[in-house]
């Protein structure tokens, strides 16, 4: 698949102290763009009222993407930590 960053991905990426998410969230990139669809990828979960968007879990960490052109572009959207504001834009 081709990977977009949105600027809410980089600076959240630039934010982060934590060396093993850093880690893990280079790995699932590596696994995002040899994948052909998201269907390939564990634990994928769409989030609600978004048709397009969809949150994977690594961890306590949660990456936030959204398909941009059917299932060959997707779009970095955020990487946080999960708490009570992770999906906060999203309801």
């Amino acid at each position: 698949m081709i990977i977009g960053y949105s600027k809410d991905f980089d600076k959240c990426v630039d934010k982060l102290k934590d060396k093993l998410a850093k880690k893990r969230l280079d790995v699932l990139i590596e696994k995002l763009e040899n994948a052909n669809s998201l269907k390939e990828i564990s634990n994928v979960v769409p989030i609600a009222n978004h048709p397009f968007t969809y949150r994977i879990r690594t961890g306590d960490y949660r990456l936030l993407v959204e398909y941009i052109d059917g299932n060959i572009t997707i779009l970095l959207i955020e990487y946080l930590k999960r708490d009570d504001n992770t999906y906060r834009k999203y309801s």
